[in-house]
């Protein structure tokens, strides 16, 4: 009860539902393999006695379990080898349903697994790094070849060719070099890009906040010592109003 009183209060702060949908969103998230498992196997026996229990031969008896079993996998998994089908009505409906059922369980597994196969952000931090070190490695090669014939090219036309095969055919190569170094360079930068998710973005703006937090501490720090200085300023100044008048009856006592 004490568990129930502070999930249901959680779950109002937070405006989620604690109920039978949000636990079988968390059990399906934490055990995908398991929640499966458990679903398809009542599902083939259910299905494989109705199958079983709709379909009959020509000699009015049922089928066997095992051919059901077997009629069962095969719609199941959308494959149909044909060698086993409804006969009556009611076993086509089970053989549907049961065909839409695979559907979804296929749709299911194939995101699990993708979920499964998915870099984390350790190894996909490494394989960014991995492939920004071969494209920085080919970007220096390109920007030696880049070096080397546009020195080829002063070279020939110092010789008075710039005419030749070899002028040319130098000519394409360095702007082929050029045009592999700025993809290189813009696939770097697509690198960087896809580096960025949310628990990045969430950090930058924890930093942005933090800092502007501090900012906005040292700017009161700063008015405050601002406000002092203008007051010390005024206490100045009514000193100085207060020496002048002394001065002035100092001077006018003398006068006299």
């Amino acid at each position: 009860l004490e568990w129930d009183i502070k999930g249901k209060s959680r779950g109002s702060l937070n405006q989620v539902s604690i109920n039978f949908k949000f636990l079988l969103k968390t059990y399906i998230q934490q055990w995908p393999a398991r929640c499966l498992f458990i679903f398809c196997l009542p599902l083939f026996l259910t299905s494989s006695w109705s199958l079983r229990a709709c379909n009959y031969k020509a000699t009015i008896e049922h089928i066997s379990m095992l051919d059901a079993m077997w009629l069962f996998i095969v719609t199941f998994t959308t494959v149909g080898y044909g060698d086993l089908t409804p006969t009556n009505y009611c076993g086509r409906n089970v053989a549907g349903i049961t065909a839409m059922i695979g559907l979804l369980s296929t749709a299911f597994l194939v995101s699990v697994l993708s979920q499964k196969l998915k870099l984390s952000r350790s190894e996909k931090y490494v394989h960014i790094f991995v492939l920004n070190m071969q494209m920085l490695k080919e970007r220096k090669n390109h920007a030696a070849n880049i070096i080397k014939f546009i020195f080829k090219l002063w070279l020939l036309k110092k010789k008075h060719q710039p005419t030749s095969n070899e002028y040319i055919k130098a000519q394409r190569e360095l702007v082929r070099s050029m045009h592999f170094n700025q993809q290189l360079k813009l696939g770097q930068k697509k690198l960087v890009d896809s580096c960025i998710g949310i628990p990045e973005l969430v950090v930058i703006q924890r930093q942005t906040n933090d800092q502007t937090c501090e900012n906005t501490q040292t700017l009161a720090i700063m008015k405050l010592k601002m406000n002092k200085i203008e007051e010390q300023l005024g206490e100045m100044n009514h000193a100085i109003t207060n020496i002048q008048n002394t001065l002035h009856l100092l001077l006018n006592r003398i006068s006299q």
